[in-house]
């Protein structure tokens, strides 16, 4: 008995360790290298990265983060192009990048400039307000930084002390289609929830030619399917 409550007292004690251990790992990401001066100019062309000073027209959400104060950066899918933007608290538009990424990517504060990551090169652009390039790095594929890419990175909710910030949709039973997001809302702690970016009738239009096309993918597989089974009725006749 007494070496069944040894066994799983240290059962326990390894598995707060370990839980311990993985959520310090997801702090930031751990494992990076420095990319060549080739691999740098071969980066920094294809995605030809510009500055916007203007406000671009709006478009649906990728990803965002918040800083302490409140300074939201919001990345953004256009036609051909991303396009990260950042607002100040109160929703006005301060400045913008726009590049090419024909992959997932997020963004994060880093101080007053935004690391941009680029999951399909694992390549983390660090932009300042200006659009300068300040540094590029080559993150690993680890478990530790893939835990970090999806809670932190990519996570559609952010806490700035009692606010939370998030991004949602809403476009009903439509919601199931979208892979990106049409409104950003801040609810403070009494539970008054603000839109402040919001592009619904976008996302709406886009969900829209998803649902379809999905439908006629369906009904042309059921039609080919019953066709397959008719014809393999007639040959079982013969």
């Amino acid at each position: 008995m007494k070496y069944l409550c040894l066994c799983l007292f240290v059962i326990l004690f390894l598995g707060v360790l370990s839980s311990g251990m993985n959520v310090s790992a997801t702090n930031s990401i751990s494992s990076t290298e420095t990319l060549s001066e080739k691999d740098e100019d071969s980066f920094l062309n294809n995605i030809n990265l510009s500055y916007l000073e203007a406000p671009p027209e709006k478009s649906i959400i990728e990803c965002f983060d918040v800083t302490n104060d409140e300074m939201i950066v919001l990345g953004q899918k256009s036609s051909d192009k991303k396009v990260i933007c950042v607002y100040s608290n109160n929703g006005l538009f301060q400045y913008g990048y726009s590049f090419n990424c024909t992959g997932k990517f997020g963004v994060e504060w880093n101080n007053n400039n935004i690391n941009i990551y680029f999951s399909r090169s694992d390549v983390i652009a660090t932009i300042a307000p200006k659009g300068e390039i300040v540094k590029l790095t080559k993150f690993n594929s680890t478990t530790e930084n893939n835990s970090y890419l999806n809670s932190k990175i990519y996570s559609t909710t952010r806490k700035i002390g009692d606010t939370k910030y998030e991004l949602k949709n809403d476009i009903g039973f439509l919601n199931i289609l979208a892979s990106s997001y049409s409104q950003l809302t801040k609810t403070l702690a009494n539970g008054e929830s603000t839109v402040l970016y919001d592009v619904t009738s976008t996302q709406l239009e886009k969900t829209i030619l998803v649902f379809i096309f999905v439908i006629i993918m369906l009904v042309a597989t059921l039609g080919v399917v019953i066709w397959l089974l008719i014809k393999f009725k007639r040959l079982m006749s013969d």
